[in-house]
């Protein structure tokens, strides 16, 4: 799917961000670093070195905000996703 396609369906202005962030998933407590190319108040576009076999739901700590936020995914595109703030 196209980048134009998903910017048709946010319905909120995004803001590049370009800060770190981590993935959190699993009983096991896995990380896997990204980076939080975008962000609106309802989710954020991630970039990774690979969306192979990270789970549909996570926890995400973003530099700079305190906490975690649980996210949903809603597309990916082999080293890019969009999720979705729960």
């Amino acid at each position: 799917m196209s980048e134009s396609l998903h910017d048709e369906r946010r319905r909120e202005s995004r803001v590049a961000t370009f800060k770190r962030g981590v993935i959190r998933f699993g009983a096991n407590g896995m990380e896997l670093p990204c980076r939080v190319v975008d962000q609106t108040q309802g989710g954020a576009g991630l970039s990774v070195s690979s969306t192979f076999g990270l789970p549909q739901v996570f926890r995400l700590a973003i530099e700079g905000e305190p906490g975690t936020r649980h996210c949903r995914v809603i597309w990916t595109d082999f080293r890019k996703l969009g999720v979705s703030f729960e």
